[in-house]
């Protein structure tokens, strides 16, 4: 089996031949065209108890609080920003200049720049370009579930879905095990994306009862690890004695999002053990 991956959350979609900022770009205008034709009162399950107007507003200020931090390369505030009416029209066209900014941005800013990211603060501002598609992508199948409409065939494609997958298991569930949402896995668990062949396997992480401080340690007797101290090591490839499961690449990215039931999923192996997986928090 493959060593472990780095935890610094860089993409590898370029190698797999992904056009992140191209994929932004489009993504982003087909969330301004559904922004223009929603209902923004309705409620967004995904996000609740936001409507679609919240839902536009926050992706607009995600846009330009990523912009920020790309072009200084720091940390910076949440933006509050919001259009000046709530006509779909004019919100549409507010989060379009936001969407452009950032476009621009990124555009002009060399990817391999030093620049603070989620994971670290040494890392490169081409991150923000796939951390940015994503968040667009997902609040993208918000839009049409808050429409009462299920996502269109080919809105994700499989090379789109991997991406986003290996974003949720390298980067994000990492993110939210930091900030107290730790992911429940207790044993090995493989997750394959059937219709690019790609695989992941995630591996419990125990800390050494030595390791761990005194008052969590227990009385005499107790277990010497605590498993989910760490979050969980994170190899490509499967590995085929770990809990299995199954998917076409855009149905594995939508469960791990919590867009859709993990009964869109084939699993063999521990049922219980793999669905108190995705019960995690592993996205923001």
């Amino acid at each position: 089996m493959p060593g472990p991956q780095p935890r610094s959350g860089v993409s590898t979609s370029a190698s797999r031949g992904l056009d992140v900022l191209d994929r932004l770009a489009d993504a982003a205008e087909r969330f301004g065209v559904a922004v223009a034709a929603a209902d923004l009162g309705a409620r967004v399950p995904g996000c609740a108890p936001w409507s679609a107007y919240d839902l536009a507003v926050h992706l607009g200020n995600i846009h330009g609080w990523a912009a920020t931090i790309v072009e200084t390369g720091e940390p910076a505030r949440h933006q509050a920003d919001e259009p000046t009416a709530r006509r779909p029209r004019a919100v549409s066209e507010w989060y379009a200049a936001k969407a452009e900014d950032l476009y621009e941005v990124l555009r002009c800013v060399d990817p391999a720049r030093p620049c603070w990211t989620l994971t670290s603060d040494s890392g490169q501002a081409g991150f923000w370009r796939r951390r940015q598609l994503h968040e667009t992508v997902v609040h993208t199948l918000d839009l049409a579930t808050a429409a009462g409409r299920a996502p269109s065939a080919g809105t994700i494609s499989p090379l789109l879905a991997e991406d986003g997958g290996d974003e949720v298991l390298r980067v994000l569930m990492t993110r939210l095990h930091d900030r107290g949402h730790r992911a429940d896995l207790t044993a090995p668990l493989a997750l394959v994306a059937a219709d690019t062949a790609r695989a992941w396997t995630l591996t419990p992480r125990p800390v050494p009862r030595e390791d761990l401080p005194r008052q969590s340690q227990g009385g005499p007797g107790e277990g010497r690890e605590a498993v989910g101290a760490l979050p969980p090591l994170v190899w490509e490839g499967n590995d085929p004695q770990a809990d299995q499961v199954s998917a076409a690449a855009a149905d594995l990215y939508r469960v791990l999002w919590g867009r859709a039931p993990v009964t869109e999923l084939e699993i063999s192996g521990d049922v219980g053990r793999v669905r108190r997986f995705f019960a995690s928090r592993l996205t923001p």
